[in-house]
């Protein structure tokens, strides 16, 4: 889990002041005028300078790896804090509820392809459901807007996602706003990349620029114009010369590297209880479980046997069980990976109650371990013999061995219940 540090004293001011105006505007009273007229020209805010960053070394690029975006359109209850902490639902923006987008589904579906779509080129997983483990940042999609009308999202700048690479950014968009899939993945691309340095440029074919000019802009690979902003000129520079103009492609590509497929699958290990472990009925014990990915694991599923249990969603992995009735279990685990890469763990077989009776036909006070010539067990006459009370076949016909199994219990009849409701937890919205 990241640890979030305490807050530093001087703490982010959020300004919202639109201080320049898009490449096509007309010198004017109202420079917006134009678009207005045809429903656009809405803002997106001033990106918020993360704390400490000027205060402290400068910052250096970070090697290229694969990022997690996760688009939440469940709704959220963010507290507020110094630093960014998507996996404990901590904003340094804003503390309180958060609305779900709402909708049948459908205009979410064609968000995240256009969300997708626009960051394609790059090393970016794109999901709607929280990862379960690893870094990944955050970008609250929801009507709830603290700002006000006329500002369709804010996020934290980040320079070169040196601060954290957990953070939360906002969008602004519900699924009845009007607002085209295309307009509200530009504002989920916007805000997300302002987490990774990136600031509003001077070109409305650019997904960085600050006005909603419509259309389905990009992330150019050009040298254009920084405005609003300024805070992360080193990291402009590398790419034009000047830290007053950026380059979005290649800035993404240097802290992401280029699009690869993931088949990767993740590990996964049950750690406890020991295979073979044996309990009285209705004990009480933990099932714990290892998951790792080279990227962020989605989900562990529990399996007794063929028969799913629960899933859990959250690091650290196990379920406490309670009441457990007399039976042989076999639990395993499979994970799967936000690319959908699955692994299975290991078997652990679980005896609850008093283990199977092994079969000691030798040890038979008779003493006779021989067959007759037609198949029948010797010692009583009928074809059968006895061992200890259980009944043996071995006259070659398809009833098999009559042993005394441990009756098996179905695993929805005993009380298997997920950690998170039993020990103090991240908070979700």
């Amino acid at each position: 889990m990241t640890l979030v540090p305490p807050r530093r004293p001087r703490a982010p001011l959020v300004a919202l002041a639109l201080v320049c105006m898009p490449a096509l505007a007309h010198a004017d009273d109202d420079p917006l005028a134009a678009w207005k007229a045809v429903g656009l020209g809405q803002s997106r805010g001033m990106p918020v300078p993360v704390p400490g960053q000027d205060e402290a070394a400068p910052v250096r690029p970070q090697a290229a790896k694969q990022g997690v975006v996760f688009v939440n359109f469940d709704g959220v209850n963010l507290s507020q804090g110094g630093f960014d902490s998507s996996q404990n639902d901590t904003s340094q923006i804003f503390g309180g509820a958060f609305a779900a987008y709402g909708g049948d589904g459908t205009q979410r579906a064609a968000v995240m392809e256009a969300v997708r779509a626009d960051w394609a080129p790059y090393n970016v997983l794109i999901v709607d459901s929280r990862p379960a483990s690893g870094d990944y940042t955050m970008n609250v999609t929801s009507p709830t807007n603290p700002i006000g009308g006329g500002v369709l999202g804010i996020a934290p700048l980040d320079c070169y996602d040196q601060q954290t690479h957990n953070n939360i950014t906002f969008a602004f968009h519900g699924a009845s706003d009007g607002f085209p899939a295309s307009v509200q993945a530009t504002t989920i691309g916007q805000e997300v990349a302002h987490s990774y340095g990136l600031e509003h440029v001077d070109d409305p074919s650019d997904i960085m620029n600050p006005f909603n000019a419509g259309g389905d802009p990009s992330f150019k690979d050009q040298c254009i114009a920084v405005v609003q902003g300024g805070q992360c000129g080193q990291q402009h520079a590398e790419h034009c010369g000047s830290g007053t103009s950026q380059n979005s492609h290649q800035e993404l590509l240097q802290l992401f590297g280029t699009s690869e497929p993931d088949t990767q699958a993740p590990t996964v290990t049950i750690t406890a209880p020991e295979d073979g472990a044996v309990f009285p009925v209705g004990a009480e014990f933990k099932i714990e479980v290892t998951a790792a990915d080279d990227s962020a694991i989605g989900t562990v599923q529990l399996f007794d046997g063929e028969m799913a249990l629960q899933n859990d969603a959250a690091e650290p992995y196990f379920w406490d069980v309670f009441d457990i009735p007399e039976g042989v279990y076999q639990f395993r685990v499979v994970a799967t990976d936000l690319s959908g890469n699955e692994a299975e763990s290991n078997v652990v077989e679980v005896v609850v109650g008093d283990p199977p009776q092994s079969d000691t036909s030798g040890d038979a006070e008779s003493g006779d371990e021989a067959d007759d010539d037609d198949g029948e067990a010797s010692g009583d006459g009928d074809g059968t013999g006895t061992d200890d009370g259980l009944a043996m076949n071995d006259g070659g016909d398809d009833k098999g061995c009559g042993c005394n199994e441990t009756p098996r219990t179905a695993a929805a009849a005993w009380a298997i219940l997920p950690v998170l409701a039993l020990v103090r937890r991240r908070r979700r919205g």
